[in-house]
């Protein structure tokens, strides 16, 4: 894990990195670890997967290099980046501002039940984590206010940083601080960063450099989880920039199956669909920078109630020793266009890859090929042709 699996060194190196806005390649942190980026020097990858949004009182866009999502609605928004997280430890920053937290600025956000306007002086955003597939989530989560807004002398101004977790929509407070100094009291950047583990978090902040502000115990759901930001009542988030540092000691597990190498030869001679088969690597259109070739894999595809799992048969060059015959390698789902499919996939890290953003097509029954478009990637794969 990060030391929770980084140590001290190497957060400050991604500090410096991170507040610098120097954009790396899927480089790994450490030995093990690797990171996600979003900036506009991708679009925002899975940050942005449907540009200009507009729902509900929500727009989001990419502006000025910056990522913008206001929220004119009286309900909070919670946006998720596509990357699903399977590791037990990882660390996920954002470079981030709230446009709408200049000290003595109103807010109108319109009130949908009643038609009326409610006026806001302090509007909150940002960071969530360990959000699972039922809906909860953790998040740290920052407001400004004024002690005496009518008085020059008396008056200071400080951030509330609170740590919550919303479970089946009740909200608990984990932690809170306030801080005074070291941070943008308006709409300046600040960076967000948390350090999760199995059983805790560690929440650091700051306008130039990171200071710890608080910890507590919590325990990271089972599962896949994601990683996003969030833009409360009346707020404008401004995204600078975001890294995901997914921890790889322990990995994700694969999904497992009963297949070998026998069985599979068995049950695909005597199989009757013709999109059930071996498949060799053929060819690859990748932005390296962002996502690398694993491998040159050999799969099968074996129908199931949805779809097709994809199954791994040989060909792995990253962790090849880990790699065994019959692990599935990924699932393709049907979709209501015929020879297109929904794609989940496992890369070669055993880190899951999928969600919206991530699809497959087989065309005339001899070409498979998986599609990653938040990556500016594809890899295709050729029918062994059967005797």
């Amino acid at each position: 894990m990060f030391n929770h699996g980084i140590d001290d060194k190497m957060m400050r190196r991604a500090t410096i990195l991170l507040l610098a806005g120097f954009l790396l390649a899927t480089a790994a942190a450490s030995g093990q670890s690797r990171s996600h980026y979003n900036s506009a020097r991708n679009n925002f990858g899975g940050l942005y997967p449907h540009p200009g949004m507009r729902m509900a009182g929500r727009y989001k866009a990419i502006e000025e290099e910056r990522l913008v999502e206001e929220n004119a609605s009286m309900a909070t928004a919670i946006s998720l980046d596509t990357t699903h997280v399977g590791s037990a430890a990882y660390r996920y920053q954002l470079r981030l501002a709230n446009l709408n937290n200049k000290q003595g600025k109103s807010i109108s956000v319109k009130n949908p039940m009643t038609g009326g306007k409610t006026q806001l002086t302090s509007t909150q955003w940002g960071l969530v984590f360990n959000r699972d597939e039922l809906g909860n989530y953790c998040a740290v989560v920052l407001s400004c206010d004024n002690s005496a807004p009518l008085d020059d002398i008396m008056d200071v101004r400080s951030m509330l940083v609170s740590l919550i977790q919303n479970i089946d929509g009740t909200v608990n407070t984990l932690a809170t601080t306030t801080v005074t100094h070291g941070v943008s009291l308006e709409d300046g950047l600040n960076t967000i960063s948390v350090d999760v583990g199995p059983s805790s978090v560690r929440v650091s902040l700051g306008k130039s450099e990171l200071s710890q502000l608080l910890e507590a115990q919590v325990t990271r759901p089972a599962g896949p989880v994601q990683v996003g930001y969030l833009v409360g009542p009346g707020a404008s988030v401004s995204i600078d920039r975001a890294v995901l540092t997914i921890d790889g000691s322990g990995q994700a597990a694969v999904t497992p199956s009963t297949w070998t190498r026998q069985s599979l030869d068995q049950h695909l001679a005597q199989s009757t669909d013709p999109l059930e088969g071996y498949w060799n690597y053929l060819d690859r259109d990748m932005q390296d920078d962002w996502l690398r070739l694993g491998g040159r894999y050999t799969l099968a595809t074996v129908r199931t109630a949805d779809g097709y799992d994809l199954i791994y048969i040989d060909g792995a060059q990253v962790m090849k020793s880990q790699w065994q015959t019959g692990m599935v390698k990924g699932h393709i789902s049907r979709t209501i266009f015929g020879g297109n499919y929904d794609l989940t996939w496992t890369d070669a890290t055993m880190e899951p890859i999928g969600g919206q953003d991530a699809y497959a097509t087989i065309e005339g029954g001899s070409i498979l090929t998986l599609y990653f478009p938040v990556y500016k990637s594809q890899v295709r794969f050729s029918r062994v042709i059967r005797d």
